[in-house]
């Protein structure tokens, strides 16, 4: 039934050209659905796996040698001005800390700009309110979902598509042989997500994308297994997020979402830094500052003419810091 109700959302959105219309569109009728009727949503979590699985290798797909001879002028920038992001996430859930009704662990975990399902299993290794968190981050990623992908279809932007027109001319269509690889890069990922975080997007990502720089020419699959994946990952989080639920935090809420409100502000004004920094595209910039939603900001870089393989590599680059730094610096803040 979930999936049913979801499904006219997605056709609704793209007939009105919306961005990402198979994530939005389900995300919002899913919504509706439970808040006003008596719907209780349930999805099927080898559908939400396969979808992570299958977006991963479309990213992956978008690599070339290009891409990582392109993106080392840019390491050093985006670190120092993700960094500053970041930190200044940190200290306004401090600021809130102090004057809301909500204790320390749980507005620093809460307040970090990405990774929600990582910082919800901090949260509980912290002792934070892992419930409040999870609304936190939901209203980050709603947030992004919704504004950023606005932003860089209707903003006026000079595009470069160089990387994905490469990509796409090297596909070739007798390549049937490497469909296998496509199955074991989701059976590795599925083997690792205990270790690595996002391992289902992450992992195929990487292994498709290096063997793709190296000149495996990769069977193209067919476009509609990827609009199904976002349709399932759009029909997941719709199930994730709950108006009651954000209703009944109150006024931490608002809080919450004046500070990613103000996050994708602050990443925007970054993303121009960033692009006279280091002559990066603008758009690029912006879905590569985004706080937040490596996958969503991935497909967006695409279908807007962005270069997707530079998105979702420097936004897991922003993840690896937000996953392997910030659960030290929260200890250490805390005490």
């Amino acid at each position: 039934m979930t999936y049913l109700i979801a499904f006219p959302g997605g056709l609704l959105f793209n007939f009105l050209h919306m961005p990402i219309p198979w994530i939005l569109g389900p995300v919002v009728f899913v919504v509706l659905a439970k808040s006003f009727t008596i719907l209780d949503s349930k999805t099927v979590p080898v559908a939400k796996h396969m979808a992570f699985v299958l977006l991963g290798i479309q990213i992956g797909l978008t690599f070339s040698a290009e891409t990582f001879r392109s993106i080392g002028p840019y390491l050093f920038p985006y670190t120092v001005l993700t960094s500053v992001m970041i930190a200044t996430s940190l200290l306004a859930g401090l600021y809130i800390a102090r004057f809301g009704a909500v204790d320390k662990t749980t507005a620093l975990v809460g307040s970090s700009p990405g990774g929600l399902s990582a910082m919800i299993a901090v949260s509980e290794s912290m002792k934070g309110n892992s419930a409040l968190v999870t609304i936190f981050h939901t209203l980050r990623l709603i947030s992004v979902l919704f504004i950023i992908p606005f932003y860089v279809t209707h903003g006026n932007f000079a595009v470069s598509t160089t990387v994905v027109e490469g990509v796409m001319e090297e596909m070739n269509h007798d390549s049937m042989f490497t469909l296998p690889l496509y199955l074991a890069a989701g059976f590795i990922g599925w083997r690792m997500r205990a270790w690595v975080p996002a391992a289902l997007v992450i992992v195929p990502m990487l292994m498709i994308g290096s063997l793709q720089t190296l000149g495996v020419p990769f069977y193209p699959l067919p476009e509609i297994l990827f609009t199904l994946a976002q349709f399932f990952i759009g029909t997941y989080l719709g199930h994730t997020v709950s108006l009651s639920e954000i209703v009944s935090a109150g006024k931490t809420c608002l809080a919450f979402l004046a500070l990613a409100i103000s996050m994708i502000g602050i990443g925007i004004g970054m993303a121009f830094l960033l692009s006279w920094w280091t002559t990066m595209d603008v758009k690029t910039a912006v879905l590569a500052l985004a706080p937040g939603g490596l996958v969503e900001m991935s497909i967006t870089a695409e279908q807007t003419g962005g270069e997707p393989a530079i998105v979702s590599s420097l936004q897991t680059i922003r993840l690896l810091m937000i996953v392997l730094f910030l659960p030290w610096l929260f200890k250490k803040l805390r005490t």
